[in-house]
């Protein structure tokens, strides 16, 4: 340890060679840590998560590789550890917390292809031919192949169908304001025009 002393100063001291090891250090260029050695609570304190769609983006850090994954409310990531996937604990932890939760998606939308068919239950795939904006993911059966995809399109729309009665709503004036009543016409309700049922088009 250098010691200088100077007149009508107060003491300084300085450690030889200390500032140029410490702008070594930060200097130090880290390597990449592959996503399989990743410490789990280095993760969850790491980690940053956010709501992208109807899945959690996940960013594990620059020194993680790959840094970047979408977990879903199946609790399973894109990457290819699917459930093992240390992002899929980070986000476990951020609701725990109180973090925001994604949005349920719409009836028969797919954020991601399921892991197992809906229709008999073997190991279903992802389909990109069959993606597309309003129904999401595509998928295929690894015993049926698209058939059980086409199978379970046709639940969902007669699923909707059932939820919704009306093929045209009726349409109101409710509190001052006018709205399709697709929630039927309640007392109170100044009606402008009845409505029509799907029933009453397929009994005609």
């Amino acid at each position: 340890m250098e010691k200088t002393i100077q007149p009508h100063q107060s003491t300084q001291f300085t450690v030889a060679g200390s500032d140029s090891r410490r702008k070594a250090d930060m200097k130090a260029p880290t390597h990449p840590v592959s996503i399989q050695e990743i410490d789990p609570k280095t993760a969850v304190r790491d980690a940053v998560v956010q709501v992208a769609g109807y899945s959690y983006a996940v960013d594990l850090g620059p020194d993680v590789r790959p840094r970047s994954h979408h977990v879903g409310k199946n609790k399973r990531c894109s990457c290819l550890l699917g459930s093992d996937c240390p992002a899929v604990p980070v986000v476990v932890a951020y609701l725990r917390k109180g973090g925001q939760r994604a949005p349920d998606p719409p009836h028969g939308f797919y954020p991601e292809a399921p892991e197992c068919c809906p229709v008999c239950g073997a190991p279903a795939y992802f389909e990109s031919r069959l993606s597309n904006k309003r129904r999401g993911a595509g998928w295929g059966c690894s015993r049926a192949g698209e058939k059980h995809y086409w199978r379970d399109r046709s639940r969902i729309i007669k699923e909707a169908l059932d939820a919704n009665p009306w093929r045209f709503p009726p349409v109101v004036v409710r509190a001052g304001e006018q709205i399709n009543a697709w929630d039927g016409i309640l007392p109170g309700d100044n009606v402008l025009y009845p409505g029509l049922l799907r029933a009453d088009i397929i009994s005609s």
